[in-house]
């Protein structure tokens, strides 16, 4: 299992193999040193049960896209199709609109799951079962307040 662990003072992304049995990493950002407990699951790539950052239990699932990346087509597509709107290309318009929909269709549907934890935001990637849920606003404003206290950011 692939773990990209969140550094708790610089959000930095810290790549670690769970097969590493790791029990601690130091940020290349700020120095800190994060100390990791991978649990067995973990560390066989058989399921994501507890986070080795934040020990956190709350997972959710969602698609393995930088969503930046998602935004960034969007919005290129809307400049265009307004372009287009604004010359009186009406078809054209809605032509790059539904194309832009199509593309970003075709790219979710081939992207893989990842599974983030609602606590620290590490991600996990690997060939285990997905059992986590989607996103819920609700859960991710608790937790993520909760763990902000906890480490001292609030």
């Amino acid at each position: 299992m692939q773990i990209l662990a969140r550094c708790p003072t610089c959000d930095a992304g810290l790549p670690v193999l769970g097969t590493d049995g790791a029990a601690a990493i130091r940020c290349g950002r700020c120095g800190r040193e994060i100390p990791l407990r991978i649990s067995d699951d973990v560390r066989g790539d058989r399921a994501v049960d507890v986070c080795p950052v934040c020990q956190g239990a709350h997972f959710y699932g969602r698609k393995d896209f930088d969503p930046k990346i998602g935004l960034t087509v969007v919005v290129i597509g809307a400049a265009i199709s307004a372009a287009f709107y604004w010359f009186g290309r009406d078809l054209f318009a809605y032509g790059v609109l539904a194309g832009a929909a199509l593309i970003d269709l075709v790219v979710y549907g081939r992207l893989k799951e990842l599974t983030v934890c609602y606590r620290c935001h590490s991600e996990f990637r690997g060939a285990y079962r997905r059992s986590a849920p989607a996103f819920d606003l609700h859960t991710a404003d608790v937790l993520e307040q909760e763990y902000e206290r906890r480490i001292g950011r609030r």
